[in-house]
């Protein structure tokens, strides 16, 4: 059948067929009155459509493949060529924005997705083994710098921004220095001063005016100027064949300490109150994007458990596409694609087989597969 339209034509004779009933499957069956011939009307657009609709709708909006009314199988075999589809992201438009925030998800495979938002929608994603500088390198290149980059610190990510973005100032997440902070003196340390330390660090998270932030680090030093000694404290080695001839009494006191430290000497805890951007409405953490990307990510695989590693990578693709500066209409782009696949199976040469076929009514004369069995012999076929 060579048309689409309402009236097609014979693929025998090319004579225009008429309606001939229904299949079991309530198709219309069509009938060539010229030849006999019989048979029904494609529309591949159609069944891509409705079959990236599927899809779409079990791979993102939770749908089990009994609530679509598909059996298991079918649906996987139906909907097979939707993970051919490479998922696009958005066009980088080149607009410098006010802040971008930067953050990282280990995924299973030993897989992390870096990903930068403008603070509302994803502009960029970049896989790699782990966050490290060129992973991060390699997503700083495809954006213009912003005026803040609020990032939790991973490893690698200063060196790169003084080489990637030199002019852009950096926000260290305020949520993340808090979560430090208790991985070394615990939600409930015992000490008087590990106790005013985490108080103290708590505090970061409700400071809203440069007032406040002054106010702070007065604490922080103050803090220090009462608590120096103990910090100080070492512990020298008994042991002679050791080593380590001493260490820090209260080494994790001392590292959640110096870290504040360091932090408030840098200006990367406070650039969100600076008055250059006090109307920028820079975030001093990157809860937005651990919450809203990193969270759906984790429920999506949790929903979706078992994917084989490409599908889950393009399973996560489908997710923050959606959340993207540019979203893509994922039934449309996908049917769209869907031609292409066709395009290129076409296009593509038939393989030349590499063994004899496994059902045939001819005999072989290849000599490569001929044994006892019935074949075309040359030569004498005496004793």
């Amino acid at each position: 059948m060579k048309s689409a339209c309402n009236r097609p034509v014979c693929g025998v004779c090319e004579q225009k067929l008429v309606k001939n009933g229904k299949t079991s499957s309530g198709r219309t069956r069509w009938r060539c009155l010229s030849c006999g011939a019989s048979t029904v009307k494609s529309r591949p657009d159609i069944s891509a459509k409705s079959q990236a609709d599927l899809f779409i709708k079990w791979l993102l909006e939770g749908y089990s493949v009994n609530q679509l009314g598909v059996a298991k199988t079918s649906f996987a075999t139906k909907c097979a060529w939707c993970w051919q589809i490479e998922v696009p992201k958005p066009q980088v438009s080149g607009e410098i924005y006010d802040q971008i925030l930067l953050d990282g998800i280990y995924l299973p495979y030993n897989w992390c997705l870096i990903t930068a938002t403008n603070g509302k929608q994803i502009i960029d994603w970049q896989w790699c083994q782990r966050e490290n500088a060129p992973a991060y390198q390699a997503i700083m290149n495809q954006l213009p710098a912003p005026k803040v980059v609020v990032t939790d610190g991973g490893a690698g990510i200063k060196t790169v921004l003084r080489n990637a973005w030199p002019n852009t100032r950096i926000q260290h997440c305020l949520f993340h220095i808090r979560a430090n902070t208790i991985t070394d003196l615990t939600r409930n340390p015992k000490t008087v001063a590990a106790k005013t330390l985490l108080a103290l660090t708590k505090q970061l998270l409700t400071i809203k005016t440069p007032q406040e932030a002054a106010n702070w680090i007065r604490l922080l030093n103050q803090w220090h100027q009462l608590y120096q000694d103990l910090i100080n404290e070492k512990t020298y080695s008994t042991d002679p064949n050791t080593k380590t001839c001493w260490w820090w009494t209260h080494e994790r006191l001392r590292r959640a300490y110096k870290r504040l430290e360091r932090l408030s000497r840098s200006e990367n805890l406070f650039t969100y109150l600076e008055p250059e951007f006090a109307n920028k409405n820079i975030d001093s953490t990157t809860n937005q994007l651990e919450g809203g990307i990193n969270a759906p990510i984790r429920r999506l695989l949790n929903t979706h458990r078992g994917l084989s590693e490409p599908h889950m990578k393009q399973a996560i693709q489908w997710l923050i596409n959606q959340k993207s500066t540019d979203p893509a209409n994922p039934i449309k782009y996908l049917t769209n694609q869907h031609k292409h696949l066709d395009q290129e199976k076409l296009a593509q040469p038939m393989p030349h087989p590499t063994a004899p076929p496994q059902y045939d009514s001819a005999i072989d004369y290849n000599p490569k597969y001929q044994d006892e069995s019935l074949h075309i012999r040359k030569d004498w076929t005496g004793h």
